[in-house]
């Protein structure tokens, strides 16, 4: 998937000084990018404002308004036919209005945003099949460059495979029906702002936290490995990872972390959500639940395993994590995205409802907050404390302040 900017120019953007349909052994992102997006219905903020769709993610304005990006014209052909138009949107408890950022994409939707300034964020695009058009975008005034050629690095690196440990076969990525072949992956997902020149990427087909930088650089931070059958929760031994099928005598297929979700907590770690790949028993109608983990990577840190020094297991015994935000209390608040896991709401149509969880990462239990929600996909505070939510992203989208969720 390429991705072309309306208004795109070379120039340096400004930046801040830094400080210091889901394949069934692949990853979930196939059934979060389906759908036909209905059309644009606003609603009042209490019962929340209805997007275009698909929209995947919210940030905070500098403002302290939410942003959401949603895709008011999707393509659905391959490069170079198929173009989407996403357009930035700024909701508030006043309503709901168009910010003049407008994005063309090709091949695929805006995944995350995450603000920098005024006018100023940083963007992912998804990858295609071997992580076509798979990027991090630099937005500054409505113009835009692609920062980070996440497409390449996948291409030349491919760290989960290539990397450390080397748990992934290429061969455990093809999937016809889906589209997928053998080779790297890569689903540039949720974002963290780590400076203004910085950002952190959660890769769901990668398995992989990366960095980018706006000078052009890519870098792998962490590579998660795979849910293990039992205590502990994560392991660097294959004994003790989920298989998912053999690949051959010597070889397994299994069961993918897939990161969807980084944030950046008070002490400067990073903060790592899971949404886990398909199980046997999954496949077998018999969801797979509390397998999802939060990672917490040393601030600083490249290159290193998950789990090792570096990088250790916060919180676990989730399902499904889609998100993951600090907020002002400095707790973490966690987005399950269904209690049966992605795989039984989306692909078998059962779904048991989603949770937003207030986690103490310093001692890893958590408290719901608000729960029975219908496919939440991202939240955010605005600047009075107040967490948003955005809901049912590939139906009706639907973004919301949640009352209930407040410290």
């Amino acid at each position: 998937m390429a991705m072309l900017f309306i208004g795109c120019d070379t120039s340096s953007p400004d930046a801040e000084e830094d400080p210091v349909p889901p394949a069934a052994h692949v990853e979930a992102r196939g059934a979060m990018m389906q759908g036909v997006p209905p059309p644009n219905n606003p609603t009042g903020p209490s019962e929340g404002t209805v997007l275009s769709g698909p929209v995947f993610d919210l940030a905070t304005a500098p403002n302290g308004s939410i942003l959401a990006v949603e895709t008011v014209s999707p393509g659905t052909d391959i490069p170079p036919e198929g173009t989407n138009t996403s357009v930035v949107k700024e909701i508030s408890r006043q309503g709901v209005q168009e910010v003049t950022e407008i994005v063309t994409v090709t091949g695929s939707p805006i995944n995350g945003i995450e603000t920098i300034g005024r006018g100023n964020f940083f963007a992912a695009s998804g990858g295609l099949d071997q992580a076509v058009g798979a990027g991090v975008w630099h937005v500054t005034r409505g113009n835009a460059r692609k920062v980070g050629n996440v497409e390449s690095f996948e291409k030349n690196v491919d760290p989960d495979a290539n990397e450390g440990l080397k748990w992934k076969d290429p061969l455990c990525e093809i999937n016809p029906s889906e589209g997928f072949t053998a080779g790297p992956q890569s689903n540039p997902y949720h974002l963290a702002r780590r400076s203004g020149r910085e950002v952190l990427v959660a890769d769901a087909a990668g398995n992989t936290l990366l960095s980018a930088r706006t000078n052009g650089t890519v870098d792998w931070v962490s590579i998660l490995t795979p849910p293990t059958t039992g205590p502990p929760a994560a392991s660097t031994a294959p004994t003790d990872w989920r298989v998912l099928f053999p690949l051959s005598q010597d070889t397994n297929c299994y069961v993918q972390p897939v990161p969807t979700a980084v944030d950046v907590g008070p002490s400067g770690d990073y903060y790592v959500g899971e949404l886990t790949g398909v199980t046997p028993g999954d496949l077998e109608g018999n969801p797979s639940t509390g397998l999802s983990r939060v990672w917490r990577v040393e601030d600083g840190a490249r290159n290193v395993i998950c789990p090792s020094d570096d990088c250790e297991v916060a919180l676990d015994g989730l399902t499904s994590v889609i998100d993951v935000e600090f907020g002002p209390n400095g707790d973490l608040y966690v987005v399950e995205y269904d209690e049966n896991g992605w795989f039984a709401s989306t692909a078998l149509g059962t779904p048991a409802g989603g949770t937003i969880n207030r986690c103490d990462v310093e001692t890893g239990q958590c408290t719901a907050v608000a729960d029975d929600l219908t496919l939440p996909g991202a939240i955010a505070f605005d600047k009075g404390g107040t967490l948003w939510l955005l809901e049912n992203n590939i139906g009706t989208p639907t973004v919301r302040p949640v009352p209930s969720a407040a410290p």
